[in-house]
């Protein structure tokens, strides 16, 4: 599947589709790009919510990149051990079977497929995840994407077989033209569904366990680690909230984008739901052969003054608890990639990357595959991460089903976007919060390893929350 250089042809796009429809005697798909003029796509997803058709959303501020994808054209979802591989078997036949043509393509982001996964596929299902399944991957029938090289829009067509070539294309152009119509009257300002309501609502929050409890959970651990059971393992707890009126998930992400502009912001909804978040760590991402990933573990405060922030910094980069959670990440992802890579670079010891209220331990990972892999391939290998699960993983992942009163769903899982070429970026989801409604559902989690103290884990996962309680609470 090679896209065309230019919409001018689309017609003959469209003719071929109509006649591979006709020939497999099997639904083709036409997918046309054009050139859009400068729009904010929150704007495009703020719309989509509104009308409560499927969206997703991801923006990496700091680098002006940006993603709206509205609409499903096409649902592929996935479960059981083999999620990840079936995504992409079925990603890849999908793609067998789709035209692309227009322009451009842009070299920073040129997603096709919309993605996400949960953390685990427990078998379990729970109405608070309805909508969520263990993994989802959607062809959008409308996708915005700014990047600093390019500004476009891409709408998506079915072809069946006996379909008539005129009238598609006649049919992609009106869209495409409707599209731009739309984009152009748009608001600059993001539309708020609470215009009028009281300024300050009521809100009821209640953890899902008490900080006793949470605290007895690590203390727990720490008498698993010492009896050999694993390396590490992830403890996550959950808040709930409830509001007076219904939470405006576009104000959340425009708030989360202004404070954390180096975090990758994402938000996938159903109907009345939003699951979004502003998450600092990459799980994956691919580009042809070049593979980049990161470790992030081992975390601190923030200081109250550039003494103290730069005091906290030197600690974290000092503390050996610190190290040996963030050492065991890193050797994992190295671990899963090096069987994979010609080449593999990551710096011997980590930086301190510094967020809004929280600083983390990082260390970029970056390599070249021996040969063309998909990126739900590569996903399989390293999700969950022991930044997210533990170390060894299944045993970390045994554990946390016995002893964690949690239904994390999708928090700690993949979301991202996947290309024609099976490269794409993938986002673990953390910082997250599930919005349905007057209801929201957060989520943190801390690593517990030898040296872990049950106050200072619990104080951690109360840091990783407020990133999403401010935005909240603030609206």
């Amino acid at each position: 599947m090679k896209p065309t250089p230019a919409l001018a042809e689309l017609d003959r796009v469209v003719s071929e589709a109509c006649a591979a429809a006709r020939r497999e005697r099997r639904a083709q798909w036409v997918a046309a790009r054009a050139l859009a003029a400068l729009c904010d796509p929150l704007q495009r997803f703020a719309a989509a919510a509104e009308a409560g058709t499927e969206r997703f959303f991801w923006e990496r501020p700091a680098q002006g990149v940006a993603l709206a994808a509205t609409g499903a054209a096409a649902v592929i979802e996935t479960r059981g051990a083999e999620r990840f591989a079936d995504a992409a078997a079925a990603a890849r036949a999908l793609c067998a079977v789709l035209h692309v043509c227009g322009e451009p393509r842009a070299p920073s982001i040129d997603p096709l497929l919309v993605a996400g996964f949960a953390c685990v596929d427990t078998g379990k299902s729970s109405p608070v995840w309805a909508g969520f399944p263990p993994g989802r991957l959607v062809l959008p029938e409308c996708a915005w994407v700014r990047a600093p090289d390019a500004t476009w829009h891409m709408r998506v067509r079915r072809v069946e077989p006996g379909a008539n070539a005129a009238q598609v294309a006649a049919a992609l152009r009106r869209d495409l033209a409707a599209d731009a119509a739309e984009a152009r009257d748009a608001q600059c300002a993001i539309p708020s569904s609470h215009s009028g309501a009281p300024a300050a609502p009521a809100y009821r929050a209640r953890a899902d366990r008490t900080a006793e409890a949470y605290a007895a959970g690590v203390a727990e651990a720490l008498r698993a680690l010492a009896a050999g059971e694993f390396e590490k393992v992830v403890l996550a707890r959950s808040v709930r909230i409830d509001c007076e009126r219904p939470f405006a998930a576009c104000e959340v992400l425009d708030a989360l984008r202004s404070s954390y502009p180096s975090c990758t912001i994402f938000a996938v909804g159903h109907a009345d739901a939003t699951f979004l978040g502003a998450t600092p760590e990459r799980l994956l991402r691919l580009e042809g052969r070049r593979v980049e990933t990161a470790a992030l573990a081992g975390s601190a405060p923030r200081g109250h003054s550039p003494e103290e922030d730069a005091a906290l910094s030197r600690a974290l980069l000092e503390s050996k608890k610190e190290q040996s959670e963030h050492a065991v990440v890193a050797r994992e992802l190295r671990g899963a990639l090096a069987p994979l890579c010609d080449v593999l670079h990551a710096p011997e010891a980590p930086a301190v990357l510094r967020l809004e209220g929280i600083q983390h331990l990082e260390t970029p990972i970056q390599g070249t595959l021996s040969r063309a892999q998909h990126i739900l391939e590569l996903a399989d290998r390293l999700h969950p991460t022991s930044a997210v699960a533990g170390a060894p993983r299944d045993a970390a992942l045994r554990w946390l089903d016995r002893h964690e009163a949690v239904e994390r769903g999708w928090y700690g899982g993949a979301i991202g976007f996947v290309t024609a070429a099976g490269g794409g970026e993938l986002a673990v989801a953390l910082r997250s919060a599930l919005l349905r409604g007057r209801t929201a559902h957060l989520f943190a989690g801390a690593g517990i390893v030898v040296g872990s103290q049950p106050g200072a884990e619990l104080q951690e996962t109360r840091l990783k929350l407020r990133a999403l309680l401010t935005p909240l609470l603030e609206i």
